[in-house]
């Protein structure tokens, strides 16, 4: 789609790539940039000219990373005021500037609204590369001037050849893939980091939790996660998706979660409308930490909730 808009002049000035955290968001991003930079105006990155070198050297200075200032790694309104402030200037090396907006679901309303303003009229020369988890967290009025591209996680085979092209060992990356399914990024990210290990040990935790309805254990190990917001967030994330699974799995659907084993286990002791139930609940007390609610509330009030879903 990007070739046929480049090679015939009639580029999109906005997409939105949306998809899980580790698939691949920003990769595609910076390819996309450099179908668009490359010299040869075919709509398929040649590699080799200077614009192309720029690129994979993160030095090309029409392709733009935007930078997020708020606290929980959010855009704040001047930080897209400075991004519309730029946009008016021409391009230094070409014809086009590509502003890249990583995460921009995670902007609030009114960040979102300054950026608006650019998003309906922009300059002929300028066009946005955004990426996001969630389209719900965008306005509908942004969504509707950009084509949303959602990108789905790779198989299995996929994430295996490419783990080994980065000289993973074959059992580390059947390790990684049994816990993250095809998510190339969060496999690496496991295997390279030791604090990722601690979101699937949460996850699967929790889970037993679940299983077995122990609400102590189960009021313990959220508890686990008061004091570390980030691993906190992303535990509840993970535990949705846990959560879909054991619903899906009802189903007969596919399973994408950290402990697909642990979900099918849960499918089997829990009706699937108290699955819904649990999967609201959690999505309930993310939204409230995310606004800045106590942890140690929310998650207190969460184990209560899940307790009596069961």
């Amino acid at each position: 789609m990007i070739k046929t808009m480049v090679s015939s002049d009639r580029l999109c000035h906005a997409f939105i790539l949306c998809g899980e955290r580790g698939v691949g968001k920003r990769t595609l991003g910076k390819y996309m940039a450099a179908q668009i930079l490359c010299e040869g105006g075919t709509g398929l990155p040649c590699g080799k000219c200077k614009s192309c070198r720029m690129i994979k050297n993160d030095a090309h200075p029409d392709f733009m990373t935007a930078k997020a200032s708020g606290k929980s790694g959010n855009y704040l309104a001047d930080d897209l005021r400075a991004v519309i402030s730029d946009a008016n200037v021409a391009p230094n090396e070409g014809s086009r500037k590509i502003y890249f907006l990583p995460g921009i679901d995670k902007a609030l309303p009114a960040a979102q609204n300054v950026l608006l303003k650019i998003v309906e009229e922009p300059p002929e020369h300028v066009c946005f590369i955004m990426t996001a988890e969630s389209k719900d967290k965008i306005l509908p009025t942004v969504l509707s001037r950009a084509i949303v591209l959602n990108i789905d996680v790779p198989s299995e085979e996929e994430c295996l050849e490419a783990l080994l092209s980065e000289g993973v060992g074959k059992n580390d990356a059947d390790n990684a893939i049994s816990i993250f399914g095809g998510n190339i990024g969060r496999c690496l990210e496991y295997l390279q980091d030791d604090e990722a290990k601690k979101l699937p040990q949460a996850v699967d935790e929790i889970m037993d939790c679940l299983i077995s309805g122990d609400e102590y254990a189960l009021l313990k190990s959220l508890s686990s996660l008061e004091k570390d917001r980030e691993l906190c967030l992303d535990v509840l994330a993970a535990l949705k998706t846990a959560i879909r699974d054991a619903a899906v799995q009802k189903l007969g659907g596919r399973l994408y979660s950290v402990c697909r084993d642990k979900a099918k286990a849960l499918s089997g002791s829990v009706r699937k409308s108290a699955l819904q139930q649990m999967y609201d609940d959690i999505t309930s007390a993310e939204t409230k930490i995310n606004g800045n609610a106590s942890p140690v509330l929310c998650l207190s009030d969460l184990c209560g909730r899940l307790s009596i879903n069961r």
